[in-house]
């Protein structure tokens, strides 16, 4: 039973990160020290594109699940889960575009509110002018 458990968790902490990889940049905008922590995420999430390995997070689940008696889907977590039921089956790599691009998305925004609040500050600091 804790093991099911612990594979249930493991699977709701892999759709937490991957959804805080989409919408991070864009949260960051409100939160800015929350950039650091996206961007990590992001590294991560190249790293396993590029080099094509096996998540960390997708093992543990497989693992608990084993443990709890289920037999462990053979894809990854985004083709098990999400393909062909958050987008059309075979459109993962567009999926992952589409997600990249929100990340630049939301890095540029980021830049542009940071620099525009920069702005705001320095002409607020300097007061009304006579």
């Amino acid at each position: 039973m804790i093991w099911r458990l612990l594979g249930d968790v493991m699977f709701v902490l892999h759709a937490a990160f991957l959804l805080f990889f989409v919408i991070g940049g864009f949260l960051a905008w409100k939160w800015a020290k929350l950039i650091w922590v996206h961007l990590g995420i992001v590294v991560w999430n190249v790293a396993i594109v590029i080099v094509d390995y096996d998540c960390p997070l997708t093992g543990a689940e497989k693992y608990f699940r084993r443990r709890g008696g289920e037999t462990p889907y053979e894809s990854g977590f985004i083709n098990h889960y999400l393909d062909g039921t958050i987008w059309p089956e075979g459109a993962t790599p567009i999926a992952e575009k589409v997600g990249f691009a929100l990340v630049v998305i939301g890095y540029v925004g980021f830049f542009v509110v940071r620099h525009r609040r920069r702005i705001k500050l320095r002409g607020e600091s300097v007061g009304p002018r006579t």
